[in-house]
């Protein structure tokens, strides 16, 4: 790897790097999903900066190409990201399921008692009319 396309893509990680950061820090994104980001930051600069770390993983794996390595190693990270994701889906979901259970009995019991009310009142006005039919009369 040439001199040039390292530092090329050293500023590619470094630019990377200081947007996972940013984002953090304006709090447009959570630690825990930006954190498996970071690491691949970190791995990829490694990987830049000793190629040769590569090629030993190649001839462990028995995988012939580097290349073939780094889709090896994308694939790997992808799924580790899609399931992460699924998991933090399904939690919400009991999340948003239980508020939303919590929301309808509330709910319920506002309008029992908006319910009951308005009965004694109504109950009221009656026992008031009668009252004032029989001072008429």
């Amino acid at each position: 790897m040439s001199l040039r396309l390292k530092i090329f893509l050293f500023a590619i990680w470094i630019l990377l790097l200081v947007f996972l950061f940013v984002k953090l820090k304006s709090k447009k994104a959570d630690i825990r999903y930006v954190l498996p980001w970071i690491f691949l930051d970190a791995a990829m600069m490694v990987i830049t900066a000793f190629p040769q770390i590569l090629t030993y993983f190649c001839a462990l794996f028995g995988i012939e190409t580097p290349s073939n390595m780094l889709f090896f190693f994308g694939l790997i990270f992808l799924a580790m990201i899609v399931f992460s994701l699924t998991l933090t889906i399904s939690t919400q979901n009991d999340k948003i399921r239980d508020l939303t259970q919590r929301l309808a009995l509330y709910e319920g019991c506002e309008t029992e008692e908006y319910g009951q009310k308005a009965g004694k009142q109504k109950e009221v006005k009656e026992t008031e009319e009668q009252q004032k039919e029989q001072k008429q009369e």
